[in-house]
């Protein structure tokens, strides 16, 4: 994915696989529900921390691939 709009539909679809509403998820990533809804539907001003600590509430590490190279870093 490139940006947070892309990541939207993800983090919604990772949520919805669980079972948890957006309440849910808020909690466990210690962020609003709001910030969830604002990012879920790919609002680009999200503070990057809290997008991390979203991924990191639904078990997932993000990594960095070069677009180029396919090289993946951490």
């Amino acid at each position: 994915m490139r940006t947070v709009r892309e990541a939207g539909p993800l983090i919604r679809e990772l949520r919805e696989e669980r079972g948890w509403a957006q309440a849910e998820l808020a909690r466990r990533a210690n962020v609003s529900r709001t910030f969830v809804i604002d990012l879920e539907s790919g609002k680009a001003t999200v503070e990057t921390s809290k997008f991390m600590d979203v991924f990191q509430a639904l078990g997932f590490e993000v990594a960095i691939r070069n677009t180029e190279t396919g090289q993946v870093r951490w």
